[in-house]
C-alpha cells in the first residue's frame, strides 16, 4: 500500500514539518478497512503511553489518529485513535469543527513498540462506518464502482505537546474535516446492513434510611431488570438505534447544587443512548456560551416525576425517575446531502403508592404516560459550505387527576441556515423558531407565571396575562455574521430575540423569554510562536438587551485574553463592566427591579501538563458600585499521575458571597404584597475527587466523590419600596428594629409596620446550612469487544440545618454522620453482531 507521509505540525510550530517521521498505509476488503501506521521516534524511551479505560482524555500520552470522512460531505468524520499501550478512543466529528467523544464503535487494534518507535494497526469494520454505495467518482462518472472518501491522519507527541497532521490544518483555518485529503481506489465494496443487539441484565440492592412506621420502608430493597439496545442499518447510510426498558445505573452522579436563583439549573446528559449520535439533534438557541439553551434537551425524557401525592397522604412510595418504556432514533446522511434524525421516546405513567392519614391505601399519579418526538433534517450545499435545516419537536401527555398542571401537548418548530463565503473565512448564520403549548387553564397559567415568563408582573402593561388561557404561542430568532478564519482577526455582529410567549421547556431547555439583544465581538489571535509565547489572544465583546416593553435589561462590555507560554504554562484573564439594568425575574412575579452597575472579573493559570504533578488555579468574582455586595470564588485543581496506570485529580473550590439584596419571600399583609429581601452572607465549599486505576486497557476502576457544604446567614431585612428607583437606598426600605422581631420558637420573623403590636405578616427564617456527599465507584471490564461487565457502588448522604453558620470541620463531621443511601448494582451486557 502507498504510504502517506510528510506530516505537518499544527502545534507548536504551525506549518513546519513534524519533528518525527510518520507513515500511514490503508488497505481494504469486503468487510473492513485496515490501517497500519509506523510512528518513528528518535527517542523511543520517551514515548508516553498512559493506560486507562476506553476514550481516555486529558492525560499525558502519545496518540495516533485515523479520521475517515466516509460520507465525503466535508462535514462529518469518524475518528479512531490509539495510544502506545493500546487504549482505544473513537470520536464523531460533525459540522466540520465540532466533535462528540461519546460515539463508540466496535473495532480491533494492536500496538507495539520497538527500537525505532512504535506501530499501530486498526481493523475498522465497514459496518461501523456510514457511507453511500455511490459518491465521489461515481457521481462524476469517472468510475462507476469507485468510492472516494475523505481521510487524514494525526499524531500527538506528548513530550513536545506537538500535534501533526497528514492533511495540513493551518492555524487560521475555519474548518477541520473540510481540509481532509481524499482516499481513492475503493471499488466493489457495499455497506452491510447489519443488526447489532446489546441485551443486558441487572441486579440492584439499595439500602436507605427510613422510618419504621412507614409501611413502604424496606431497609434492603433488591430488584432485577432486563433490557436491550439494538442498532440496524436500514440502508447503506441510514441507521435505527433503539432501546427497550433501558437502565443507566452506571452513569456518574450529578454534582451537588444549592440553587437560590429563580431559573432552573442545567445538568448535562450522561446516559449513553441519548448521548451517542446526539449531534444531529442539536439546535442551540443560546446567545451565551454557558447557557446551554436548546430546543431538544434529552434529560426531559425519563426525568424525575413532576407530581406529588394528593392531600391526605401520611406516607408515600415515590418513584425516583420516570421509567422509559422504549426509545428509538433513526439517523444518517443520504447521498444527496441530507442529514436526517428522528427520535421517539415513550415514558410510562408513574404512580405513588400512598398510605392515607385515615389508614387507607391508594395510588396517586405523579407522572402521566408521555410521548416525546424530535425530527431534524439538514441539507448541505456547496460541499458543506452552506446548509439549510429544520427541526420539529412534540410532547404529548395523557393527563390524569393530580397532574393536570402539566401541559397536555407542546410543539416547537424551527428553521436554521448557514452560508460560508470568502474562501470559507466568513459566515452568516441564523435560526427562527416557534412554540405552541396546550393544556388546562391551570397548566397554561402556571407557564405564564413561571420565572421564564412572569406575565403577571404588575408593571408589564405590554404583556397579555390571561389565567383562562388554554394555549400559548411564541417565537424567537437569531442572526450572526462573522469572520471565522483567515489571518489573525476574528469578529462578528449579531442579534437575538424571544417573544414573551416563547416556551420550549417540555422537551427543550430555556431560561428566559421576552428579550431583544444585540452583541458583537472582535478578537486578535497570534498563533505564531515567539521567544516566550506559543500563542496568545485578546478580545472585546459589547452587548445589550431590552424586553418587548423597550426597557433596558442589561448592557456591558468585556475584555478578555489568554496565552500559552513556551514552557507550556498558560493562563487567562478578563473583566466586564455592566451598567444599570432591570431584573424581570428577581421578584418572582412582582415588578421588575433595577440593579446597579457592577464589575465582574476572572482569571487563572495552569502549569505544564506534561509533569507527573500539574496544577490549575482559577478565580472569578464581582462587586456592585452602590452596595457592599460582592463575591469571589477560588477553584484550584491538582492533577497527579504517579504511574502509567493511575490518574488522580483533586478540585477544591470555595466561594464567598455577600449579596446586598437577596430575595427572601413575598408575604401578604395590610392589603398589599411585600417583597422581602435581606443581606446574605454565604460560604460554599466543595471538593471534587476523581481517581482511576487501569489494570489493563479493558479492566479499570473509577471513583468519583464530592463533599459539598454551603451555609448562609440573612440580616438587614428590607422590602422593595420603589423598584425602579435609580439609587439603591431609594429602591428598598429597611425594616426598623421596632418593626421586625424574630420568634425563635416558631422559626419566623414577625413584621409589624403600623405599630399596633399585631404582626402584619411573617416570613420563615431563611438561614440555611446544606451538606451533601455523592460518590460513585465503578468497575468496568470489557470482556469481549462491545461487551462489558459493570460493578457499581453509589453513596449519597444529605443533611440540612436551619441555621446559617459555616464551620467546615463541624459540617463535614455532621455530613459523615448522616445516614446515607447506598446502591450496589451489577450490570452485564453482551454485544451480538447478527
Amino acid at each position: 500500500a502507498e504510504a502517506a507521509t510528510d506530516f505537518t505540525q499544527r502545534t507548536p510550530d504551525p506549518g513546519a514539518p513534524a519533528t518525527q517521521r510518520s507513515e500511514a498505509r490503508v488497505a481494504y476488503d469486503d468487510a473492513a478497512l485496515y490501517v497500519g501506521l509506523r510512528l518513528h521516534d528518535t527517542a523511543p524511551d520517551s514515548i508516553a503511553g498512559q493506560l486507562g479505560r476506553r476514550d481516555l482524555t486529558g492525560v499525558y500520552s502519545d496518540w495516533v489518529h485515523v479520521m475517515i470522512d466516509s460520507y465525503h460531505d466535508r462535514r462529518t468524520a469518524f475518528r479512531f485513535s490509539l495510544n502506545p499501550v493500546g487504549v482505544q478512543k473513537d470520536v464523531l466529528h460533525f459540522d466540520d469543527t465540532n466533535e462528540d467523544l461519546t460515539w463508540d464503535a466496535v473495532w480491533a487494534s494492536a500496538v507495539q513498540r520497538d527500537s525505532t518507535g512504535w506501530t499501530a494497526e486498526c481493523r475498522i469494520p465497514l459496518s461501523q462506518l456510514r457511507f453511500s454505495a455511490r459518491n465521489g467518482a461515481a457521481r462524476r462518472g469517472d468510475h462507476p464502482e469507485e468510492l472516494v472518501w475523505g481521510i487524514s491522519f494525526g499524531r500527538d507527541i506528548a513530550r513536545r505537546d506537538e500535534r501533526a497532521d497528514w492533511a495540513p490544518i493551518p492555524p487560521d483555518a475555519a474548518g477541520f474535516v473540510s481540509l481532509f485529503g481524499d482516499l481513492r481506489g475503493l471499488q466493489g465494496i457495499r455497506p452491510p446492513r447489519q443488526l447489532e443487539v446489546l441485551p443486558y441484565s441487572l441486579g440492584r440492592l439499595a439500602r436507605a434510611p427510613g422510618e419504621s412506621a412507614n409501611p413502604f420502608y424496606e431497609p434492603n430493597d433488591a430488584n432485577g431488570k432486563l433490557g436491550a439496545d439494538f442498532k440496524y442499518g436500514l440502508t447503506s447510510n441510514l441507521t435505527v438505534n433503539g432501546t427497550v426498558n433501558p437502565d443507566f445505573g452506571e452513569v456518574e452522579a450529578d454534582p451537588s447544587v444549592f440553587n437560590l436563583r429563580a431559573s432552573e439549573v442545567f445538568f448535562p446528559e450522561k446516559r449513553p443512548f441519548f448521548i451517542e449520535g446526539s449531534s444531529i439533534f442539536r439546535y442551540d438557541i443560546s446567545y451565551d456560551d454557558g447557557a446551554n439553551e436548546q430546543l431538544f434537551y434529552s434529560r426531559r425524557v425519563g426525568r424525575r416525576p413532576q407530581g406529588r401525592p394528593q392531600p391526605g397522604a401520611a406516607y408515600a412510595d415515590m418513584p425516583d425517575v420516570t421509567s422509559i418504556l422504549g426509545a428509538a432514533k433513526f439517523s444518517g446522511k443520504t447521498a444527496g446531502g441530507w442529514s436526517v434524525g428522528l427520535l421517539e421516546g415513550v415514558t410510562q405513567q408513574e404512580q405513588a403508592e400512598v398510605a392515607t392519614t385515615s389508614g387507607g391505601r391508594r395510588e396517586d399519579t405523579v407522572e402521566p404516560l408521555a410521548n416525546y418526538a424530535v425530527l431534524r433534517a439538514i441539507k448541505d450545499f456547496r460541499d458543506g459550505q452552506s446548509a439549510v435545516g429544520g427541526i420539529l419537536t412534540a410532547t404529548h401527555r395523557r393527563l390524569e387527576p393530580g397532574v393536570e398542571f402539566l401541559r397536555r401537548s407542546a410543539y416547537t418548530g424551527g428553521l436554521d441556515a448557514r452560508h460560508r463565503f470568502g474562501g470559507g473565512n466568513y459566515q452568516v448564520s441564523g435560526w427562527a423558531a416557534g412554540s405552541f403549548i396546550q393544556g388546562t387553564p391551570a397548566a397554561i397559567d402556571r407557564v405564564q407565571r413561571s420565572p421564564v415568563h412572569n406575565f403577571q408582573r404588575p408593571d408589564a402593561g405590554y404583556l397579555d396575562y390571561d389565567p383562562t388561557r388554554t394555549s400559548l404561542a411564541g417565537g424567537g430568532g437569531h442572526v450572526w455574521a462573522s469572520k471565522i478564519g483567515g489571518g489573525h482577526w476574528r469578529g462578528g455582529i449579531g442579534g437575538h430575540l424571544r417573544s414573551p410567549g416563547f416556551e420550549i421547556n417540555d422537551v427543550g431547555f430555556q431560561r428566559t423569554a421576552d428579550e431583544i439583544l444585540t452583541f458583537g465581538n472582535l478578537r486578535y489571535e497570534e498563533f505564531r510562536p515567539s521567544r516566550h509565547f506559543r500563542r496568545w489572544s485578546v478580545g472585546i465583546n459589547p452587548s445589550g438587551a431590552w424586553n418587548f416593553g423597550n426597557d433596558l435589561l442589561w448592557s456591558g462590555i468585556n475584555l478578555n485574553t489568554s496565552w500559552d507560554l513556551t514552557s507550556l504554562w498558560g493562563g487567562w484573564a478578563g473583566g466586564r463592566r455592566s451598567g444599570h439594568g432591570l431584573a424581570m425575574e428577581q421578584l418572582r412575579g412582582g415588578p421588575a427591579v433595577a440593579y446597579d452597575p457592577s464589575i465582574s472579573y476572572w482569571g487563572g493559570f495552569y502549569t505544564d501538563p506534561r509533569k507527573p504533578v500539574s496544577a490549575e488555579v482559577g478565580s472569578d468574582g464581582w462587586f456592585e458600585d452602590e452596595t457592599d455586595g460582592r463575591s469571589i470564588s477560588v477553584y484550584p485543581s491538582v492533577f497527579v499521575r504517579p504511574s502509567g496506570r493511575v490518574n488522580l485529580s483533586l478540585q477544591p473550590s470555595v466561594t464567598w458571597n455577600q449579596s446586598a439584596w437577596q430575595y427572601v419571600d413575598q408575604p401578604s399583609g395590610g392589603g398589599a404584597v411585600h417583597y422581602v429581601f435581606g443581606r446574605l452572607d454565604q460560604t460554599t465549599a466543595a471538593l471534587t475527587l476523581r481517581l482511576s486505576y487501569a489494570f489493563t486497557r479493558n479492566l479499570s476502576l473509577q471513583f468519583y466523590g464530592q463533599p459539598f457544604v454551603t451555609a448562609g446567614t440573612y440580616s438587614g431585612f428590607m422590602e422593595v419600596a420603589a423598584p425602579r428607583a435609580a439609587r439603591f437606598t431609594d429602591r428598598f426600605r429597611r425594616y426598623r428594629a421596632s418593626e421586625i422581631a424574630y420568634d425563635a420558637a416558631g422559626g419566623v420573623y414577625n413584621v409589624d409596620l403600623d405599630g399596633d403590636a399585631v404582626p402584619d405578616f411573617a416570613f420563615a427564617n431563611p438561614d440555611f446550612n446544606f451538606k451533601q456527599f455523592r460518590s460513585t465507584l465503578l468497575g468496568r471490564w470489557e470482556y469481549r469487544p462491545g461487551s462489558a461487565l459493570y460493578v457499581v457502588w453509589g453513596d449519597e448522604r444529605t443533611a440540612f440545618d436551619p441555621e446559617g453558620s459555616f464551620r467546615l470541620e463541624r459540617d463535614l463531621r455532621s455530613l459523615l454522620d448522616a445516614e446515607g443511601t447506598n446502591v450496589f448494582l451489577v450490570k452485564l451486557n453482551y454485544w451480538l453482531d447478527l
